[in-house]
């Protein structure tokens, strides 16, 4: 084990102590809602889990079903990009970012049906609560999976009540994500088969924000689209529009995930140089979520 190695893994040590002092002091289990269907989804990793796309499609699977109900969706006001995307994906829901979505559950729980929380699994404020959890690869059991030493920020004995457990790789998966089409600022839909032959050509670069990069360059690998650099930014980076207009002085185009996308100003946003990879979320059947379960 190196040198580096040894510290990560102090610091993960470190970490898991106060995380388990921080719940025992400030994270009890708090009082349930009176009216609202809670929903949380959650994964272990630190970032890059699906998380946001999950809820767009659970919120537009709960509509299509029960076309009277009023949904709120929760976020973390740091997360200004899952915002943005919430806001612009679901136009009939109501998105709030807050700080503290045990606090404003309550607040909102009178005016709604389903109050679903992008993320909150670390929360052990919100519950009861239906509990779905997004897993890739073998959930963490020893703290020296967590932060910084891996990449996860809890462990499996951390969440005995998750209802709804959904593997997102391997064979088989219960959901798998994937990139349905890419757009640039001006509506035009990227010919994937003819990109070689295209102006753009293999000139394009991938620049990723997101907490798990490599998952968006292997979608787009999986897509067929050979990218000529990738380029790594910070996971909720606020210097994203102005990494970005550097990036495009030397770049003939850039692809972008739809989350990079919403952190981007008008001029970048309806550039014909700039492409949002539009994600799709597929489960392995639309009935993988028993809503009677929540209480529907």
């Amino acid at each position: 084990m190196t040198y580096e190695r040894i510290f990560l893994v102090f610091l993960a040590l470190i970490y898991r102590i106060l995380y388990k002092i921080h719940h025992w002091l400030f994270l009890r289990p708090g009082k349930p809602l009176t009216h609202a269907k809670l929903i949380v989804v959650g994964s272990f990793l630190t970032g890059g889990a699906g998380k946001t796309p999950f809820v767009i499609w659970l919120a537009n699977h709960i509509v299509s079903l029960y076309k009277n109900k009023k949904v709120a969706i929760l976020c973390h006001t740091e997360a200004t990009d899952e915002l943005e995307l919430l806001k612009a994906k679901l136009p009939w829901a109501t998105v709030v970012a807050t700080s503290n979505r045990y606090r404003t559950a309550r607040e909102l729980d009178s005016q709604f049906d389903y109050i679903i929380c992008d993320d909150g699994f670390e929360d052990t404020r919100l519950r009861p609560a239906f509990t779905v959890r997004l897993d890739w690869g073998a959930p963490p059991r020893r703290w020296r999976d967590l932060w910084p030493a891996g990449p996860n920020r809890s462990l499996v004995q951390d969440h005995p009540q998750s209802d709804l457990v959904l593997r997102c790789d391997g064979e088989n998966p219960d959901v798998t994500f994937s990139i349905a089409e890419i757009v640039n600022g001006v509506g035009e839909t990227l010919d994937v088969a003819g990109l070689g032959k295209s102006d753009v050509g293999s000139g394009m670069w991938a620049v990723c924000g997101i907490g798990n990069p490599e998952r968006f360059f292997r979608d787009l690998e999986n897509l067929g689209v050979k990218v000529e650099r990738t380029v790594v930014r910070p996971d909720h980076d606020c210097r994203y529009d102005r990494a970005l207009k550097i990036i495009l002085e030397t770049a003939p185009a850039v692809l972008l995930t739809e989350k990079d996308f919403m952190r981007l100003g008008p001029d970048l946003r309806n550039s014909p140089r700039v492409y949002r990879c539009v994600q799709k979320v597929r489960p392995k059947s639309p009935q993988i979520i028993n809503l009677r379960r929540i209480g529907c």
